[in-house]
């Protein structure tokens, strides 16, 4: 973890980000569009005093909420999203010489490379609701454990080993008030930043975690 964004900042930030990225897309793709298809529409679009200030505006948003919500992960040097921020940062200068020179191939890979950071972040979201085993059953001692190495895989990232992290909006769990089933229900259907888990864990899987959790508390 580089840095920690307080829940409601975090919230914000998070779908400040997700609009940016959405409408730096967008106009990528009309760029590339008018590239292929009516250079003069893109000189026209280019030669825009507004145009202009709109997409570094965009371009400084982007790059400035991408990587504080980057630093606020807790393993931000994780494979993945190194590979993700180098194909956001190749794509830049290959977009600013693609466009300029009208060279349509260093035009076209810039937004492939955009897309492609998208699809990764995409992936990573899939990858943490994948399922669990659903028939595994687990006696006493078998859930403390188990209930810690699935907090570890789903929850730790966010609300950290001692669950008072509270990163990307997450909540203390040290100082929680939630009633058993108050926790059961939050981890099932998630709230805010939270994803829903009812699909990834079963029932015996979810008290294993909250047991852990309870084990947090102050």
């Amino acid at each position: 973890m580089l840095n920690a964004i307080p829940s409601g900042a975090y919230t914000g930030m998070l779908h400040t980000h997700k609009l940016v990225v959405l409408l730096f897309l967008i106009v990528y793709v009309i760029k590339l569009a008018l590239l292929l298809f009516s250079e003069e529409k893109l000189d026209k679009m280019r030669a825009s005093k507004p145009a202009r200030i709109f997409e570094v505006v965009l371009s400084v948003l982007f790059l400035v909420t991408g990587i504080v919500m980057w630093t606020s992960l807790a393993e931000p040097f994780k494979m993945l999203f190194l590979i993700k921020i180098v194909a956001v940062f190749a794509s830049i200068p290959l977009a600013v010489i693609g466009f300029k020179k009208k060279n349509k191939v260093l035009a076209i890979l810039s937004v492939v490379l955009l897309f492609a950071a998208y699809g990764l972040a995409e992936v990573k979201k899939k990858q943490s609701l994948k399922p669990q085993n659903q028939d595994m059953v687990y006696n006493e001692a078998e859930t403390s454990v188990y209930g810690k190495q699935l907090y570890t895989q789903y929850c730790e990232n966010c609300h950290g080993a001692d669950g008072a992290a509270g990163l990307s909006g997450a909540k203390n769990l040290q100082i929680s008030t939630l009633s058993d089933e108050e926790a059961k229900r939050r981890i099932k259907k998630g709230k805010g930043n939270m994803l829903p888990y009812e699909k990834v864990l079963n029932d015996k899987q979810i008290d294993a975690v909250l047991t852990h959790i309870k084990s947090l508390r102050k």
